[in-house]
């Protein structure tokens, strides 16, 4: 196979879209393009083994019988009694059991004295052996004539599991052998598998552990992923690296005075030190990536203001990104303020402003110095005139490209990412590589909450103190896992307890991610008001809520949160003169690990402790799934098991940047194929510029 076998793969993908006829629906409903589908991990495989001794078979497990159709049995009269079909298996009666308005078409499929195959959990009911919604099996799915696997996918708003799997295989089959990229993984396994093997084993199983995170399957594909990462993230440190710097005027000095005079407190050491760091950075010929880390109320939003004020004094654009409108607003309202006196346009532009055009014109000529906005910012027809500093607010919500994306629309730009969610120490060379990091811990002023930990049981508890509280004024924040029933299996949704809490609260009103940005807006100003005394919310307001007055919050069945998410959650109280108080509900079934992460939350308020304590009890897998430390969305990395890998790729990535930066050699040409495999065409295009 010739070097272009990675460029052949990319072209078949294309030629494979014709006979796919349901291709159309899966783009338009889903968003998946051909190269989604062929690396879309399966969620689970099932598995069922013939069974030979019926007497002995678990009502646990699936198995699969062989059977000869006796008779169909439907009462009309009825229709709260469900369908039934006798039949035999061996010298066994079995009754096949369907609850189903639908059924008509049973009798075509179970065939009077017909001999079939089914599989399903065998239980004992009254004396007989009954299965409940069994399935057909055909002997030719059966492995070995024994085993039947299938594989279950996530389903995709309309798109089923079966159909995914469809499009997939069909996919699989035309896919060419690819020449072999990597290096360094065959030191670590000998025998790892090919990529196109390791696509099709995953997609097309023999054994039921194929997806699983130790499959040789799914340690290669692993590698792909986080040597695809950690080299755009080398190809984004070399290219900073290579570029001169802007002239800066200003002073460190000067802008950390400026602050000083203007705000209510003193800034802290920690806040001066890192506002140092950055601007020193800044300074250099080199350009700067830097990560700015620091707890709830540390002041980051200050050091990086400190930052700004530094390149803005010297007459270049500055940027900063957040995740949210509401974080967006914040932002915009706290420089607004402390920049009121300065010569500093300062402008919003998110999804509902009203005046995109114009702001868009103004930035361009450069009329506008500060502009705070959200993913709009990085839309094509958004361009600066002469921007120096972007500052990545929430940074884990961001990816590798959405960075390069906002940096490219400047020519000498130096980037600040800032993070509330400490990393662990252990976890900061995998999820983020070498980057210089800046760090607060000590805070302008003294917060103290109080953790509470509840059973659900009582509830009845909770609302007696909270009567108490709102009687004499208090402001509540109760956050929920979900919005609505159909996307939680516990109670507490949003929905529900707000129609809970409404029979008891008549000044209470939801908060949440479907809501539009006005609605969420009007939500927050009465809150603020208090004309709404309690806000039933998700965890939209993790981020970007500042009300001092409210020091009471409640998190609805809090073991299905990460610590960190909590630690962020009950950083939104107890920010005003008085104690906040953050009760913790949980449900009956909590295991001991789960109560004992809860328990270290009222241990202590220091949230590096608290991510450390955390992965030491949980485990990483769990913590970077949930998206806290990094937005690359990992499909088959997980880094609780192939961190061995991330560090093996993150050596090989630096290593190989500095023998062939713009990735010109023969292996180079494959890894650029590599990085648009894996999406990262943001770090393909800087190579291309370079």
């Amino acid at each position: 196979m010739q070097n272009s076998s990675i460029g052949f793969l990319l072209s078949e993908i294309k030629n494979i879209r014709p006979p796919l006829k349901n291709l159309s629906l899966v783009e338009s409903h889903v968003g998946y393009k051909i190269i989604d589908l062929i690396t879309f991990k399966p969620k689970k495989i099932l598995s069922a083994k013939v069974c030979l001794e019926i007497e002995t078979v678990s009502e646990e497990e699936d198995v699969i019988i062989d059977i000869i159709v006796l008779k169909h049995y439907q009462n009309y009269f009825n229709k709260k009694i469900p369908y039934k079909i006798t039949a035999l298996h061996k010298n066994h009666k079995v009754n096949l059991i369907f609850f189903s308005k639908y059924t008509g078409y049973l009798k075509k499929i179970f065939l009077e004295n017909k001999k079939i195959m089914i599989k399903g959990k065998i239980e004992n009911y009254k004396n007989s052996y009954q299965i409940t919604h069994p399935e057909i099996i055909k002997a030719s799915n059966l492995i070995n004539n024994n085993v039947f696997l299938k594989v279950v996918y996530s389903q995709r708003k309309t798109l089923k599991s079966e159909t995914i799997h469809a499009l997939i295989l069909k996919v699989c089959a035309s896919l060419p052998e690819i020449e072999e990229w990597n290096h360094n993984l065959f030191k670590l396994y000998k025998e790892a598998p090919s990529f196109k093997e390791s696509i099709l084993n995953i997609h097309n199983p023999s054994k039921e552990n194929t997806i699983s995170e130790t499959s040789p399957y799914i340690l290669r594909l692993a590698y792909d992923e986080i040597f695809s990462y950690q080299l755009s993230l080398a190809i984004l440190r070399d290219n900073l690296n290579k570029l001169s710097s802007n002239f800066f005027e200003c002073s460190s000095e000067k802008a950390i005075n400026y602050m000083s005079s203007i705000l209510p407190f003193e800034i802290t050491k920690d806040q001066k030190n890192a506002a140092k760091e950055i601007i020193n950075d800044i300074k250099s010929k080199k350009r700067t990536l830097r990560l700015l880390q620091g707890d709830v109320g540390s002041g980051k939003t200050v050091t990086a203001a400190i930052s700004a004020y530094f390149v803005l004094n010297s007459g270049y654009q500055v940027a900063i990104l957040s995740p949210t409108e509401l974080l967006a607003k914040q932002h915009y309202d706290f420089f607004s303020k402390i920049f009121a006196k300065e010569n500093i346009n300062i402008q919003l532009l998110i999804s509902s402003s009203l005046n995109k055009k114009s702001i868009k014109n103004e930035l361009n000529y450069g009329k506008i110095n500060l502009i705070i906005g959200t993913h709009t910012l990085l839309q094509k027809d958004v361009k600066f005139n002469n921007l120096s500093f972007v500052i990545i607010d929430e940074q884990h919500r961001f990816g590798v490209e959405q960075r390069i994306k906002l940096r490219n629309k400047g020519k000498q730009v130096d980037m600040l990412l800032l993070t509330a969610t400490p990393i662990p120490r252990t976890m900061m060379l995998t999820v983020l590589g070498d980057i210089a990091v800046s760090t607060i811990k000590e805070k302008p002023f003294s917060s103290k909450t109080k953790t509470i930990l509840k059973n659900e049981n009582n509830i009845n508890q909770v609302l007696s103190f909270l009567n108490n509280k709102i009687s004499s004024g208090a402001k509540v924040f109760w956050v929920c896992p979900k919005i609505d029933n159909e996307e939680t299996e516990y109670d507490a949704s949003v929905q529900n307890r707000f129609l809970y809490l409404k029979k008891i609260y008549t000044n209470i009103a939801t908060l949440h991610g479907k809501m539009s940005s006005i609605e969420k807006s009007k939500v927050l100003d009465d809150f603020r008001k208090g004309n709404i005394n309690i806000i039933v919310s998700t965890v939209v307001i993790e981020v970007g809520i500042d009300v001092p007055d409210a020091n009471i919050i409640v998190i609805d069945n809090a073991n299905v949160f990460g610590l960190a998410q909590i630690h962020q959650l009950r950083g939104r109280v107890g920010r005003g003169e008085e104690e906040g108080t953050c009760i913790l509900m949980y449900n009956n079934n909590l295991t001991d690990i789960a109560l004992q992460r809860l328990s270290i939350l009222k241990q202590t308020q220091d949230g590096f402790e608290i991510a450390e304590k955390d992965l030491k009890l949980r485990g990483a897998g769990e913590i970077i799934g949930t998206k806290q430390y990094g937005s690359e969305d990992f499909k088959f990395f997980n880094y609780e098991y192939h961190y061995q890998l991330a560090q093996t790729a993150m050596d090989e990535a630096k290593e190989l940047i500095k023998i062939d930066p713009m990735l010109k050699s023969a292996r180079g040409i494959k890894l650029k194929m590599l990085l648009k495999l894996f999406k990262k065409d943001a770090a393909s295009n800087l190579l291309s510029a370079g």
